[in-house]
């Protein structure tokens, strides 16, 4: 990766879906609150992801790679990696990416890609638990407390090192749906907030001025 000094990070989002994580990042920006980055390209895996036309709307370069048009996830994850320098990407946010991370992408920018994931790891993380299903399993196991995790992304699914956390209690009456809009709330505040963080901590020193 090109050690190009500049004002600030650039960031390179993943997405499958409506980018909601995306968008409170991309906020964020906006208003200030996250003054040490700026989005450099959306990639998606799904043409139809809402987060794509979001991106588009604000004049955000965006690109569309679909596993039919590949032979291997490796292939997959190089043509990635190459749409990501091209833009000259300084680290990787996943913002509700349905794909796991294999190793041109993992070696390309080791230590720099970061995941949210609506738990509190290492609880209900790892391979299979995505999305609704995790607060279904937290709902089911009668859970007093759920939340979610920003972390480091390794060849471990949710097994690296978690930068943050924020706590949400289950309520008596709550379903996975309502556990999982007020987790997603929170997801909302705290992703930018650990992106800030692990910027000036991590990578300031290294791409930035």
């Amino acid at each position: 990766m090109s050690q190009v000094h500049q004002s600030k990070c650039r960031l390179g989002i993943l997405l499958s879906g409506r980018g909601s994580n995306f968008t409170a990042i991309q906020t964020a920006i906006e208003q200030g609150r996250l003054p040490n980055a700026e989005i450099a390209i959306v990639i998606s895996n799904h043409a139809d992801a809402v987060g794509l036309t979001i991106a588009q709307e604000k004049g955000i370069p965006t690109t569309v790679f679909e596993k039919s048009r590949f032979e291997s996830r490796v292939a997959f994850d190089q043509a990635v990696t190459d749409a990501l320098k091209a833009h000259r990407a300084d680290i990787i946010v996943l913002a509700g990416y349905d794909r796991i991370i294999s190793a041109p992408l993992l070696e390309a920018y080791p230590g720099r890609i970061i995941n949210i994931h609506p738990s509190l790891l290492p609880a209900y993380g790892g391979k299979g638990m995505l999305g609704i299903k995790v607060h279904q399993a937290v709902v089911a196991n009668r859970e007093l407390e759920s939340g979610c995790s920003v972390h480091l992304v390794t060849n471990i699914v949710d097994g690296g090192t978690v930068l943050g956390q924020s706590r949400v209690p289950v309520l008596e009456n709550d379903t996975p749906e309502t556990l999982a809009a007020r987790i997603l709330e929170q997801e909302h505040q705290l992703y930018p907030q650990v992106i800030r963080e692990f910027i000036d901590t991590h990578i300031a020193h290294t791409v930035l001025n």
